[in-house]
Order: C-alpha cells, then structure tokens, then sequence
C-alpha cells in the first residue's frame, strides 16, 4: 500500500483553501489531528483528512459551531445529530421567513420612494385589506406608559425584531399612541409578548399617503393635536370626497424620511377601518 503524502501546515491549509488559524482551530476541536516526528516540531496532515474539512466546512455554513462539529465528528449519537439538525431546521425555517419579510418591506418601500421620487405619493389613496394586527403601545405622545415588568422586559424584543414589526401611531378621540404592530403569525414565529396589547381585527381600509414636516413631528412641546392637526386633516377630506366613513381608529405607519427642497419629510401610510361593503381597488396590496 503507497505511503500517504505528509504536508506541512502552510502547504496543507494553502491546498485545501483555508487558513492556518482554521487549521489550528479545527485540530483544537479534534476536528483534526496532526502528527510530528521525532527529531522536528513540525505538523504533518494527510490528504486523508481533506473530507473532514468539507464536513466541517459545510456544518459550519449550516450553523454547528466547531465545538459542535468536533463532537458530531468524534461520537455524537444518531439521535444527537438528528435532534440537532432538527433545531437547525427551526432556526433556518425563522431566518428565511424573517428575510422575507425584510424583502417585502424593502420592496414596498422602494416603491414608495419611487412615487415620490415622480411626485406621485403624496395624496394617493387606495381601499385594500388589511389583516388583523396586534398592537403593542409603549408611550402616548409626550410620555411613556407606566410598564409592567414583564413589558418593560419585552420592548427591546419588539424594537430588535423591526421592519417584520412596524413602528407605528395609533390615533383615536383625540389620542396618540405610538407602538409597534405585527400580525399574530409575526408575534408567534418571533416569540414577542407583552400584556398591554391590544388586537385590531382585519378589516378593509382607505389608505391615504402623505408627508409630514419633521420639524412638527417630536420635541417637547409637541401634543396630541400638533399630531391629529399635522396628519388628519388631508385623510379626512381624502375620505369625505369617496363619501366613506371611518369605523375605527387611525393607525399611521411610518415609511421613510427625506428631504425636498431642504426641508426634511417623514412619509406615511395612514390607513382608516371603512365599511366593508365598499368596492376595493386594484391597488398595492403591501400592507
């Protein structure tokens, strides 16, 4: 039987396309072995173990870390890696679901930009569905609520998890709340909580998009009727000219911000529960 060839660590790690560091951290993780002879300090690999580094390689793009990969490699049960790949699965399975939501959002947003860029966004309005939303409110508009514990503890949670849970306004008789909104799908694949939320129903809408001047948006001074008289006012003429009624409170969605002719805008979706029995448009169905 031929003698394998030995390469030193350069040569080996130069062949198979990966560093020294990962070499040594591979041998650390008995993921390798190297060997010396007698009379040198030099490590010697084998052409033999050139599969385990494309296991591994493969393992560690699937997730495992080298730890984990040194004991699937060196003992691990059938049942441990299957109960593993399974949690591997999940987190994929989340990860995917959680960038298409990110591409959807992108996507819709882009397209806002586009109109705007045309000067076609501002005063556009549509009728379209809009699914059930939980709603999760964390200040009115000068102050943040008293939150329990457990909500205090969840808020970062709901921060982190944006743009699959949106920062909105919630604006009814006379009130603002801001908060965050997400469908229960949402709040269940990314285990959000929170005991002050509220359920809005699904339900048809009249969305209204528009643009406010970032000056009047925030500072101290401002109240609820700085925001209700800076953002209602054109949706509600928008509604009376279709002849439509609101059923339900505002919920004002932010889109994205930007200047025009020096001066800085926040764009918003606002979108008003209306009777169902109205006729729904053709449009844009991003929500």
């Amino acid at each position: 039987m031929a003698e394998q060839h030995k390469y030193r660590m350069g040569e080996f790690s130069q062949r198979l396309g990966v560093s020294r560091d990962l070499i040594k951290h591979y041998e650390k993780q008995h993921i390798l072995t190297s060997r010396r002879e007698e009379g040198n300090q030099y490590r010697y690999y084998y052409h033999a173990q050139y599969p385990a580094i494309l296991i591994s390689k493969k393992l560690q793009n699937l997730g495992y870390s080298l730890r984990e990969i040194g004991h699937i490699l060196n003992g691990a049960s059938l049942e441990e890696y299957a109960a593993e790949n399974a949690k591997r699965i999940a987190a994929l399975e989340r990860e995917h679901m959680l960038q298409e939501m990110a591409l959807e959002h992108l996507r819709f947003v882009y397209a806002c930009q586009q109109q705007a860029l045309e000067r076609t966004l501002e005063g556009r309005w549509e009728l379209l569905h809009r699914p059930a939303l939980i709603f999760f409110p964390f200040s009115e508009m000068t102050a943040f609520f008293p939150l329990s514990p457990e909500d205090t503890e969840a808020v970062p949670d709901w921060v982190d998890a944006t743009p699959a849970v949106e920062y909105c306004r919630l604006i009814r008789q006379g009130k603002v709340l801001f908060g965050f909104t997400a469908t229960p799908d949402q709040v269940e694949l990314l285990e959000l909580r929170g005991s002050q939320v509220e359920q809005l129903p699904a339900c048809q809408v009249f969305c209204y998009y528009l643009k406010v001047p970032r000056s009047v948006i925030g500072g101290p001074a401002y109240t609820d009727e700085d925001a209700i008289t800076s953002m209602l006012p054109p949706v509600l003429a928008a509604l009376d000219a279709q002849d439509l009624t609101a059923t339900g409170p505002f919920l004002a969605r932010h889109l994205f911000e930007a200047p025009v002719d020096g001066k800085f805008y926040y764009y918003c979706q606002v979108s008003v529960p209306v009777s169902e029995s109205t006729s729904l448009s053709g449009g844009n169905k991003n929500f």
